[in-house]
């Protein structure tokens, strides 16, 4: 018996209907089954400085001695020199000699430091509780967005200069590329298959898709106290990793003088080391810390969101999973650096007791200085220098150039300088 017109009608639009639906039903791009908002949990993810280094921008550049020159230059200087100091222990003294001292460079100042950190994101991973149906744990499972932010206490003297990241760095995927085809045959009574046998007409549905999709890989901000840093996954994309910043500080600082000594190649060598003809000196910028802890720390604060895999986590595919969603918000504190990082390794002269010990230097206009060197090296030939003055005959102060030594408060003599071993010693 053949079906009314009005029926066949509505057959065919239910038939098209359904069709579509199920045509419409089987993409695969989406990006998830379903989502649910479960609220706030904070141990989901955790969050380290897993290192630090310290660095100064610029280096001291010291003179040049004789092994710096070429072979050519340093033949006819070991011949000046053999002519000039026929004494074997005054002609070893002058190899061992520098030259070019015009040469140095002292740096400008001491306060600025570049420091580069590795930041180390792990998110919590129980696989005890993988069948467990309330557990918070999916191997799928992975952190969609995350920020942090790094606070240095505003007691330090200590701000944030500069650091590498001023562009917003994006990352693009491709989602899909889709070419998807079906076909359904209607029949007269109405009936859908699948088959073009007996069939009276013909529906289609071709899909072709080209998605991508772009993501905020990284992205930063940066003040005096506080820099931040913000990342967003994507599918397949979990944020855990290091992250790597680098920035540079700048310190609080006063002025401190530093001396360098010059030696001359005439005259009579005390303990194997040339005459101290006088100091050069040059005043730098070092950090204004004299109350801060041997520890620097730092604040640290991190918020994320969640993407945790209550079902469909059997496929790599995410367009099928039923995600529920969890955000999280930690603060801790954390050691950035040690003092003797960013504290100058400057060198004195001393005995060893205490600092009212240490040798200071008055220049001409009657100011006083501590003795200090950038290098142990200059520091310590001047104690060597030093030694040679031990069994020195009168009182007279030891003036070099320009400048008077004084120790304890009083002008250095020959008799003074035997009364104990000079040590070289570390300012800070």
């Amino acid at each position: 018996m053949k079906k009314p017109p009005h029926l066949l009608s509505v057959n065919l639009l239910l038939s098209v209907t359904l069709m579509l639906l199920l045509v419409a039903g089987c993409s695969s791009v989406k990006r998830y089954k379903s989502a649910t908002w479960k609220g706030e949990d904070n141990s989901l993810v955790n969050m380290e400085l897993f290192g630090a280094r310290l660095d100064s921008p610029g280096s001291v550049v010291h003179d040049r001695n004789l092994w710096d020159l070429s072979a050519g230059a340093q033949t006819q200087m070991i011949q000046i020199l053999n002519e000039r100091y026929p004494d074997n222990e005054q002609f070893m003294g002058a190899l061992s000699n520098h030259y070019l001292a015009q040469g140095i460079t002292m740096p400008a100042d001491l306060i600025r430091k570049d420091l580069k950190m590795i930041f180390t994101i792990s998110k919590q991973r129980d696989y005890q509780a993988l069948n467990v149906s309330s557990s918070r744990f999916s191997p799928a499972d992975r952190i969609e967005y995350l920020k942090f932010s790094l606070e240095i206490p505003p007691d330090y003297n200590l701000r944030f200069s500069n650091w590498n990241r001023y562009t917003t760095e994006y990352g693009e995927i491709e989602i899909a590329d889709v070419s998807f085809s079906k076909s359904l045959y209607l029949e007269a009574d109405g009936s859908i298959r699948e088959t073009d046998a007996g069939g009276k007409a013909t529906f289609s549905r071709n899909e072709q898709q080209e998605v991508k999709a772009r993501y905020l890989k990284l992205n930063g901000s940066i003040s005096d106290e506080i820099i931040t840093v913000e990342e967003e996954g994507t599918r397949e994309i979990d944020l855990t990793g290091n992250v790597i910043a680098e920035v540079s500080l700048e310190f609080d600082g006063f002025p401190e003088r530093i001396f360098i000594p010059r030696f001359s190649g005439d005259g009579l060598y005390l303990a194997g080391v040339a005459p101290l003809a006088g100091f050069r000196f040059a005043d730098v910028l070092v950090p204004r810390m004299e109350e801060a802890p041997d520890t620097i720390m730092a604040n640290l604060k991190f918020e994320y969101v969640y993407r945790h895999v209550q079902s469909g986590s059997k496929t790599f595919a995410e367009w099928d999973d039923q995600v529920e969603y969890y955000s999280g918000r930690v603060e801790k504190q954390i050691p950035l650096f040690l003092k003797k990082d960013y504290l100058p390794g400057f060198y004195c002269i001393g005995t060893g007791q205490d600092q009212t010990e240490r040798l200071r230097i008055r220049e001409g206009e009657g100011r006083e200085y501590l003795l200090q060197f950038v290098s142990y090296q200059d520091a310590s030939k001047v104690a060597m220098w030093l030694e040679g003055l031990k069994g020195g005959a009168g009182n007279e102060p030891v003036v070099v150039g320009k400048t008077v030594i004084l120790f304890k408060g009083d002008a250095l003599t020959p008799s003074m300088a035997s009364s104990g071993k000079w040590k070289v010693m570390p300012v800070y």
